[in-house]
């Protein structure tokens, strides 16, 4: 035997020597580990399987053992290893290249060789030995009983029996009824047509192989033989004969006793079986769809072909789950419903499936399949192997998530700029929701997808506009091009809309797979681009009239691109250039005149353009360009250029370019246009002059009147008569110099333009509290005292133009503000004048401790570019415009302004505006509730006497009982002596801010006088961020926000009734049982968890804990619907807050997430924390430390109480 090339060891060892001496077998050296890979083989080895060396060498074995033997194989060899034999010995099928089952034996001995174990033996094909052992014993059995069960076929139904000679013709001996009715012959038509020779009506394609397949067992010295074959019937029909017989030897002839069967109906099933199956495996190779098979007892995984390739593993994978999971093929995410899918099919269940996230064959992202498993059971009904069908479904997942985030996106959208929404069913041709401005609605729900897309389209305000409108939203376009792929667009066009006029708008649409129905979705978006459109238009246009070209400049990249530029072949610059040094050469070296040009290139360079901006802003210099003129002449023009650092540390540039020949010949113009001018100037400063002694004049008329009538009045004080003529005479000089100012504002209104105001809702208290946040913030910074005192007589609603009336209120209580020093003190008051039936005139007073504004300087006050110089100075610089604009606003709101100083005292502004009154301006007041508060005692404590009388009033017309005292010493003494005679006060209103004694000071030692029986409540014009702690160690309930309104009283009383309430009922029932019940208890500190599973424990309620928000909904998300009777919900807690997580609960796609009750429980106990945790979903909120009794009272009304109710 020649020595084999194909060996990969070098081994000596005396038996494996003798095996390949034998050569008559396949020597082979394999690795023993878990796929038995072939390390050697002899030639014999490969010719038994029919393969080629290196389409073996190196591979599993088990791609060549038959499946149903592997494992038997794998087993027998890890036993024989485990009982420390040397030697093994088996039989076992395999499967040739070509397809062929061969029995082998297999013989060998463990050897250790490099350091790794192997597997030395040979292996011989016992194929022939197993047929023939077969034979024998078959033959063996039947011998005695032949001719019997050759007289039994003769008699069969199922076949034809027949005897002929192995002749040249097989002639035909004899045959039974049934025989010759297979092949539609009589037997004497059989004989007269054919002669009884039955080569005759055998297929010509086949007759080679009968003569084949006999002669061969014939000489093979064989007595049995089996084929099938196709006949030509005596009605020259084709069929599929299976055909055997029994051959007997006599002295001079061959006889064949046998046995024919039709099994042209099997035949044809087979080929559609093999067709359909060859389909199936087309369909499934070029699908997103795969198989394999899991062994529940092994944890063995058989993949097909499509599988490995999806999957991107061995067809055989081991311990299956726990090894995709161990080498992170799994996400995150999917491993513990993955791990519970197996859970399943282990448990028995007959099916179970999901969706889940694994790794992709490159190891850079993630994919989703879906998973169906089916289970087979024994005849014990034992699970013994699954059958799986995965299916790739990561495009639906990801469109079904974005899908989501539209409909999301679609949902919460809202921007001033937002117009339209709309959301249309394209596959049902359905509109299902629309919203839209006043101004742009065009229809209503109901009509159908189609219908809204032509009136739409009929928006347009050009012909062209409409048809490209009707073409993008044409429902066949949309639906064909979302079959294409193409599922956003855009457009802007111009709008009609209903008030006539015309809108630039911006329509975008979306379109997605709906992945419940499937459906086609279409969302739409329309926006207001007005502003965008005309400002671009605007820049182009004075671009094209200003510029010859702009154009960016990067200095560090030596880049230059050209924006805007005008088609002038000599002197435009290109589009784009990364040699801007080049260029720059290039192009002036073209058009610049000779003596500009080094000068323009050095200035114009990287290194010039860098130096000159070092110091100045912009940079600009003048060239002579060359330009060609109408008839081409070549004529100079002179050009400026300019530039300027967009961003100097990116050294990124703006330049231009303008033509200045026009200007420089009208220099020259101008000179002689500026001695007309100065000559004008003169007249017109005399008549200015004139004008303001005028002006002066007739300022100074009403003045004079109103400080001597003033005078005279201040001597009167307490002759009411004479005082009372001197303030009419005062109203008299004052209307006329309102009216002289409005007249000056009037003309100016009227050369600049006309200006509309709004007539929208104003909600009064946040109005309010919007300007107090601001001017708190500037009078804090200074220490000066500001105050907001409201009239209980103000609505809570009215009907004006809010931007405009903040804008006058912030100017002067701004100006308030600067013109005081440090510690003074700065009070806007406000009071409703009068109220007639559609508007109400309100009165505005701004009082400050500034420097005052002289009587004189008092009516040049609203003039534009008018300041006082005696209280400006740098550090009080403005325009002079504001006071200018207010007094405009303020007389287009029907009102009027008036200003009121004493130089070194203060000033004080009376603004009065007429406003419309509003349907809801007494909602909170006429709210029905049933709380009767005639029976509070209420003590109201506040430094400033107006506050208090003001709030007192207030409180009264709301039936309660109200005094008032004005710092925090009179508090204690009020408190305590009521408390030494057995009264109390149900509620003590306490300013922040008082000289001596603050209200959180005065608060803590009231609470040692009354205990917590009393109800504390701060009232603070400040930020109460900074006092919220001090507050509630001090013992305060309730922190509320000045000015107060009757609506904010109100909404305190009734949360000081509700809490008094709950005790009540907590009282009433001191005992709870809750056995049975499950409670989530999210909480992130073990020691407030273990306290909180012990009181729940305590009452008969299973708790299950999370330690963040994220890990509570992912246990909510898992457990059956109303697995859980209650969420307790801290608010501070680490991955995901509890705000979020209750959030999300509420927006989870499941039966009982909206209705189970989730209770807050948290230090954050304040009125802003409550409302964020309900504007949440949260249902109640329970401060920590937890009162036990509220606990179990909230936990009780919402478990059984609530559960009543429904059931009702």
């Amino acid at each position: 035997m020649s020595k084999n090339t194909h060996c990969q060891y070098n081994d000596n060892n005396y038996q494996l020597e003798l095996y390949r001496s034998v050569g008559l077998c396949g020597v082979y050296t394999i690795r023993f580990d878990a796929h038995l890979t072939l390390l050697y083989g002899n030639d014999l080895y490969f010719n038994l399987y029919e393969y080629e060396p290196e389409e073996m060498l190196q591979k599993s074995c088990e791609q060549f053992i038959h499946p149903d033997d592997f494992l038997m194989v794998h087993n027998l060899l890890k036993h024989t290893k485990e009982k420390k034999e040397k030697f093994f010995e088996f039989k076992s099928r395999i499967i040739t290249k070509s397809g062929k089952i061969k029995y082998t034996m297999v013989r060998g001995i463990f050897n250790v060789r490099d350091g790794e174990e192997v597997l030395d033996g040979y292996i011989s094909d016992i194929t022939k030995q197993r047929n023939m052992e077969q034979q024998i014993k078959q033959l063996t059995e039947n011998e005695t009983d032949l001719n019997k069960q050759l007289e039994l076929y003769r008699a069969s139904k199922l076949g034809g029996v027949f005897t002929v000679v192995v002749d040249e013709y097989f002639s035909l001996l004899y045959g039974n009824d049934r025989y010759y009715d297979i092949h539609e012959y009589t037997k004497e038509s059989m004989k007269e047509r054919i002669h009884n020779h039955c080569s005759e009506y055998v297929h010509p394609d086949d007759r080679h192989m009968v003569k084949k397949t006999i002669s061969d067992c014939l000489a093979q010295g064989g007595t049995y033989a089996e084929w099938v074959m196709r006949v030509v019937t005596g009605n020259n029909n084709i069929r599929y004969i299976l055909c055997s017989g029994i051959f007997e030897k006599t002295e001079d002839k061959t006889i064949m006793n046998g046995l024919v069967i039709d099994i042209t109906a099997q035949k044809k099933m087979e080929e559609s079986l093999r067709l359909s199956e060859e389909k199936f495996r087309i369909a499934t190779q070029n699908s997103d769809i795969t198989f394999w098979t899991y062994h529940l007892k092994s944890k063995i995984m058989t993949q097909t072909e499509a599988s490995k390739i999806s999957h991107g593993h061995h067809a055989i994978i081991l311990n299956v789950p726990e090894s995709f999971i161990k080498t992170g093929y799994v996400r995150d995410d999917s491993v513990k419903p993955f791990l519970e899918l197996y859970d399943k099919l282990q448990a028995g269940e007959k099916t179970a499936s999901g969706d889940f996230w694994f790794k992709t064959n490159d190891g850079n992202g993630w994919w989703c399949e879906h998973i169906d498993y089916t289970n087979v059971f024994d005849e014990s009904g034992h699970p013994i192997y699954a059958h799986a069908v995965g299916k790739d479904v990561t495009s639906s997942k990801i469109a079904e998530k974005h899908f989501q985030e539209e409909l999301a996106y679609s949902k919460a959208t809202q921007s001033d700029d937002l117009l339209v929404k709309v959301r249309s069913n394209i596959t049902q041709n359905i509109t299902e929701s629309y919203i839209a401005e006043k101004s742009v609605s065009i229809y209503n729900i109901g009509k159908s997808y189609t219908e809204g897309a032509e009136a739409l389209a009929l928006t347009g305000f050009t012909k062209e506009e409409q048809d490209q409108l009707r073409n993008h939203l044409n429902r066949e376009q949309v639906l064909k091009a979302f079959a294409e792929g193409e599922t956003t667009w855009s457009i802007d066009y111009r709008r009609k809309i209903n008030d006539g006029g015309i809108l630039w708008v911006n329509t975008t649409v979306k379109s997605y797979k709906n992945p419940e129905t499937k459906d086609i979705m279409s969302f739409m978006y329309t926006y207001n681009i007005n502003d965008r459109k005309i400002k671009e238009q605007l820049i182009e246009s004075i671009t094209a009239i200003e510029y010859d070209y702009i154009a960016h400049i990067d200095l560090k990249r030596n880049q230059i691109r050209l924006y805007i530029g005008r088609e002038n072949f000599e002197n435009r610059l290109p589009t784009y250039s990364d040699n801007y040094t080049q260029t720059l050469n290039d192009v002036n070296g073209a058009v610049v005149v000779p003596e500009d040009l080094e000068r323009s290139i050095a200035e114009m360079c990287p290194d010039g353009i860098r130096e000159n901006l070092k110091n100045q802003r912009v940079f600009s210099t003048v060239y002579g360009v060359y330009e060609k003129d109408r008839d081409g002449k070549t004529i100079v023009r002179q050009k400026r250029i300019q530039y300027s650092y967009l961003d100097e540390l990116s050294e990124h540039v703006i330049c231009t370019r303008t033509d200045m020949t026009e200007l420089f010949e009208q220099q020259k113009q101008q000179q002689e246009i500026l001695k007309s001018a100065l000559i004008a100037a003169e007249q017109a400063n005399s008549a200015k002059s004139d004008f303001l002694s005028h002006m002066s004049h007739e300022i100074r008329t009403p003045m004079n009147a109103i400080i001597g009538m003033s005078t005279l009045a201040a001597q009167y004080i307490g002759d009411d008569a004479q005082v009372a003529d001197c303030i009419g005479k005062i109203g008299i000089s004052a209307r006329f110099l309102l009216s002289l100012i409005n007249d000056i504002l009037d003309m100016s209104r009227i050369e600049s333009g006309k200006m509309l105001l709004k007539n929208d809702k104003i909600p009064f208290e946040e109005f309010l509290n919007g300007i107090n946040s601001i001017c708190y913030a500037q009078a804090n910074s200074k220490q000066i005292d500001y105050e907001n005192i409201v009239a209980p007589d103000i609505d809570d609603f009215y009907i004006g133009d809010a931007m405009k009336l903040q804008q006058i209120l912030i100017n002067i209580l701004s100006n308030a503000v600067k013109f005081t020093p440090d510690h003074g003190k700065v009070s806007l008051s406000v009071r409703q004048m009068r109220k007639e039936r559609n508007n109400a005139v309100l009165r505005f007073v701004i009082h400050d401790t500034g420097c005052g504004i002289s009587k004189e300087f008092i009516p040049k006050l609203f003039e534009p570019f008018s300041q006082e110089q005696r209280c400006t100075s740098v550090m009080y610089y403005g325009t002079g415009l504001g006071l200018a604009i207010c007094k405009n606003l303020v007389s287009m709101m029907d009102g009027h302004i008036e200003v009121r100083s004493i130089v070194g005292v203060g000033s004080e502004f009376t603004v009065e505006v007429k406003l419309g009154i509003a349907e809801e301006s007494q909602t909170h007041c006429r709210k029905k509730h049933n709380y009767n508060f005639t029976e509070l005692k209420v003590l109201v404590v506040d430094d400033d006497v107006t506050v208090c009388e003001h709030t007192v009033i207030t409180l009264k017309e709301i039936g309660v009982k109200a005094e008032w005292v004005d710092s925090g010493r009179k508090t204690l003494e009020t408190v305590r002596k009521k408390w030494d005679n057995k009264e109390y006060y149900d509620i003590i209103l306490l300013d922040w801010k008082m000289p001596d004694m603050d209200g959180i000071e005065t608060a803590r030692q009231i609470r040692c006088i009354v205990g917590p029986d009393v109800t504390i409540i701060i009232m603070t014009a400040y930020d109460w961020a900074a006092i919220e702690h001090d507050a509630k160690l001090a013992g305060v309930n309730l922190l509320i926000s000045k000015p107060m309104f009757k609506s904010s009283l109100i909404s305190a009383f009734e949360k000081v009734f509700n809490l008094k309430e709950e005790e009540a009922a907590l009282e009433l029932k001191a005992d709870f049982n809750f056995e049975g019940k499950r409670v989530l208890l999210a909480e992130d500190h073990p020691l407030n968890t273990e306290v909180a599973k012990k009181l729940l424990e305590s009452k008969g309620f299973i708790v299950e804990h999370a330690e963040n928000g994220l890990r509570a909904m992912e246990m909510f998300a898992s457990t059956p619907v109303s697995y859980y009777d209650a969420i307790l919900m801290d608010i501070r807690m680490p991955v995901m807050d509890g705000l979020q997580a209750a959030y999300n609960i509420r927006h989870w796609r499941k039966a009982d997430a909206q209705t189970i009750p989730i209770i807050a429980m948290t230090a954050n106990a304040f009125e802003d924390d409550i409302h964020k945790s309900k504007a949440m979903g949260m249902n109640a909120h329970l401060a920590k430390p937890i009162d036990p009794k509220g606990l179990f009272q909230t936990l009780y009304d919402f478990i059984y109480i609530r559960k009543e109710h429904e059931d009702d």
